[in-house]
């Protein structure tokens, strides 16, 4: 992937998923803020973002808060599996919708922006475009087919799209409406992963890095799993704080014995996986924004440390009780609890990257912590562009 300073330098990203019927990773809206609007033309942006980008990585959706940009991008080559977002009102003007035409002859995806209600009754989209539909006070229509919603603020509205409806995706989860229903207790382990590690347990060619890989997909997992090696039961206090330092202590026939007793008790509600996904992207994210070339087990400690940190509310407990149950190092205590130390500015700007309403704050936060704009973006793509595969076997180093 061919990657310009100056662009990546000059602009603020800031993802969104889009989480589809399955409940899995479809898409990433990626906002795109101009921050030196001299410095970036359409044609880097395109390459920066989205050239070469591959195959296996979800569908990038390009929304550009700057007109002549957009603009700019509809008259450069498309790029694969990549999407531009466009707002509605350029399609509603002869000017920009001839315009819009030719950049989908010549092979640019678009995504109109409109409300629901503003699309009511019409048959096929200009441009052959796909709908970013946003729910008001209206009901969910029966047709949504191939669609984008946003706006989606319950459990009940993500089923009606998704599932009744037929919705291709919905832009943003309603996290916390669906931890509202898991609020008399701690959640259980997801069994979609339980079942993952225990196949990879049977394979004789699995490794310690890839076990670990499919551990780290489940926060809770990750807790139970270093708060078991720590019992008393398991033979004293071992003072462990990495999980392959567990995992390599436990072995793979302890675990997957320990396994095959908890799976019955795992969480069926599929709602919650995008919301523990959603924690693992953030994870991989303030792992990512590490110097090129960091250890192994820095990596591994960053990626806990991200983790953990969000582990209250799936837990539903404090986190300073729930990691005074673990022998952590400092670095860890300080990011997570005091918000200080040499691991706090990577989950500080990780967090910010996925705020994209806010990404008019991002280069403050970033200069705060002495983090460049470009090597933040950068962390940023090489996370999305590995989001669906970063868990896969061939992939020896933790990613």
């Amino acid at each position: 992937m061919i990657i310009s300073h100056t662009v990546l330098d000059s602009i603020a990203l800031g993802y969104e998923p889009v989480w589809n019927r399955a409940r899995e990773l479809a898409a990433v809206r990626l906002g795109v803020r101009a921050v030196h609007p001299e410095s970036v033309d359409a044609a880097h942006l395109m390459q920066a973002l989205g050239d070469d980008w591959p195959a296996s990585a979800p569908v990038l959706i390009l929304s550009v808060d700057s007109p002549r940009l957009l603009q700019q991008a509809l008259a450069c080559e498309p790029v694969q599996n990549t999407w531009l977002e466009v707002p509605a009102t350029l399609f509603e003007q002869p000017e920009t919708l001839a315009r819009l035409t030719a950049g989908a002859r010549r092979g640019h995806r678009l995504l109109r922006r409109t409300d629901l209600a503003a699309v009511r009754g019409e048959v096929l989209a200009p441009a052959d475009a796909r709908n970013l539909l946003k729910l008001g006070a209206e009901s969910v229509p029966a047709g949504l087919i191939g669609q984008l919603v946003e706006g989606v603020t319950t459990q009940t509205l993500v089923r009606q799209c998704l599932d009744d409806a037929g919705a291709w995706g919905v832009l943003g989860w309603p996290d916390s409406d669906v931890l509202h229903a898991h609020r008399h207790q701690p959640l259980s382990y997801d069994g979609a992963v339980v079942k993952q590690i225990l196949m990879a347990i049977g394979d004789e060619d699995c490794s310690i890095e890839h076990l670990e890989r499919l551990v780290r997909q489940d926060p809770v997992l990750v807790y139970r799993i270093l708060l078991m090696v720590n019992s008393a039961a398991f033979g004293g206090r071992h003072e462990i704080g990495s999980l392959r330092h567990a995992l390599m202590m436990l072995g793979f026939r302890e675990l997957g014995r320990w396994l095959a007793e908890q799976l019955p008790n795992s969480e069926p509600d599929r709602d919650l996986h995008p919301v523990r996904y959603a924690m693992v992207m953030r994870s991989r994210l303030a792992q990512h924004l590490l110097a090129t070339g960091s250890e192994d087990n820095l990596r591994g400690e960053v990626y806990t440390t991200a983790l953990l940190s969000q582990l209250d509310r799936l837990l539903h407990q404090p986190l300073g009780e729930l990691l005074n149950r673990l022998p952590l190092s400092g670095r860890v205590f300080d990011a997570v609890l005091r918000h200080d130390g040499p691991y706090h500015p990577l989950l500080d700007v990780a967090r910010a990257l996925g705020e994209p309403a806010q990404l008019h704050r991002l280069p403050s936060v970033c200069q705060r912590h002495d983090i460049s704009l470009e090597h933040a973006n950068r962390a940023l793509i090489r996370m999305l562009a590995t989001s669906r595969d970063h868990a896969s076997p061939r992939s020896e180093r933790l990613t």
